[in-house]
């Protein structure tokens, strides 16, 4: 899996496109008393290849999130998504709003649909073929 840090979020985000992507899974579970791991699986559209993707990002060290679901749709299908990092933690905002300059964290603390933890890994999942 690849490591999201401040030195590749926007290669990240410039070869994923979220826009018209869907969140496919979310999970949040207790690794201990006090520890906490996420788990998210989108697809987006890989820009290198043209090709609709499957994503699953995985979280270590969650320590702030939001999934709430309001009267409508609810959030399935993704608009835009926004990375942040601040207080050695990474932010990821799936309902983000485009804003004038950059995001700050209380952005992600005010949106439906976001994860923040001490690392975020994320790889390519492979599509399993039908035998």
């Amino acid at each position: 899996m690849n490591e999201l840090t401040p030195a590749n979020a926007h290669a990240f985000l410039k070869r994923f496109q979220f826009r018209g992507g869907w969140l496919r899974r979310f999970r949040v579970r207790n690794t201990s008393a006090d520890s906490a791991s996420g788990e998210l699986r989108l697809t987006a559209r890989d820009t290198t290849t043209n090709e609709r993707v499957r994503l699953r990002l995985k979280f270590d060290g969650v320590e702030e999130y939001r999934f709430q679901r309001r009267p409508g749709p609810g959030l399935v299908r993704l608009t835009e998504v926004q990375v942040g990092f601040f207080s050695n933690l990474v932010y990821i905002n799936l309902d983000a709003f485009v804003e004038d300059g950059p995001p700050k964290v209380m952005d992600f603390r005010a949106s439906d649909c976001f994860l923040a933890g001490r690392s975020v890994q994320w790889a390519v999942e492979q599509r399993k073929l039908s035998s």
